[in-house]
């Protein structure tokens, strides 16, 4: 069964429009900025969604396509924007090139600006997991589950991929719920014992991985983040049919995790504005 992240983050978003509605009664404008790293074609799909959620949201968007030459280009930019006090949420969009230091840009932002939850005192969550989780919360409704942390505390999950931007920070947030889960690369050898035990696989590669649709679990939940692109159009991780037919759910991509973590990254930046009025009362 498909698990439509868009028809819940649908569901979710008269909550953001309200509290962006209170704050612009207070006399505060959300604002987010968006810097980017080299040619459009790397980030526009990405970029665009955010501009245009912004959009529907009444929330100001500042956005900085950088050609850097150096870290330290990157470095100046950043630090204008921390400065910058109409702007409460702050984001550089991968991919980066090679040349540039990936920690060093990270760790620039400043910490009531993070909304992405990358940097490692980081005051918010990172939204990809908080859109997993929040699938995997709705499943476990469906299933009856009267508990949530009790139902994914006796799951079994794999996490297949482990880059920066979503196996890594997914993983080190289930450990923060003493939730240890398996991770398999590229050099994983038992592939298809962790694929037959895991009742939870979360897909986050950015290419198409082999997965052994008939050794899963029949109940098994199939959960993609990873996308790319075939012929100019997006796709996500994995066989979409095969998963129709051969478990209990999966979410679609584009359409699953993507707008759920959209979501979240702008609860992130309201929540930020937020502080920003109270710190300054």
């Amino acid at each position: 069964m498909e698990i439509n992240g868009k028809k819940l983050q649908e569901d979710l978003l008269p909550r953001l429009v309200s509290r962006v509605e209170k704050l612009k009664s207070q006399g505060i404008n959300p604002g987010i900025a968006i810097v980017t790293l080299g040619p459009e074609v790397a980030w526009e799909a990405y970029v665009s969604q955010k501009i245009k959620l912004a959009k529907k949201l009444g929330i100001h968007t500042n956005l900085q396509n950088l050609r850097p030459e150096t870290t330290d280009d990157v470095l100046r930019a950043i630090e204008t924007l921390n400065n910058e006090n109409t702007i409460h949420g702050l984001i550089v969009q991968r991919p980066f090139p090679i040349y540039i230091d990936t920690e060093k840009v990270i760790q620039s932002v400043s910490k009531e600006k993070d909304i992405d939850g990358f940097r490692y005192d980081s005051e918010f969550d990172v939204p990809v997991f908080l859109a997993v989780k929040h699938l995997l919360t709705h499943m476990s409704q469906l299933l009856g589950a009267p508990d949530f942390t009790i139902w994914l505390s006796n799951q079994s999950i794999l996490i297949v991929g482990r880059g920066e931007t979503a196996g890594f920070p997914i993983a080190k947030a289930l450990s923060k719920m003493k939730i240890t889960p398996a991770i398999m690369d590229t050099k994983t050898q038992n592939r298809d014992e962790l694929f037959e035990q895991a009742d939870i696989i979360i897909v986050a590669t950015g290419k198409r991985v082999a997965i052994p649709f008939e050794k899963l679990k029949k109940t098994s939940i199939l959960i993609g983040i990873g996308l790319h692109r075939v012929e100019g159009a997006l796709r996500g991780d994995f066989d979409e049919n095969e998963a129709k037919r051969s478990i209990l759910y999966y979410t679609p991509s584009p359409g699953g995790v993507g707008p759920l973590n959209l979501y979240y990254l702008f609860d992130n930046l309201i929540t930020a504005c937020e502080r920003s009025l109270t710190e300054a009362s």
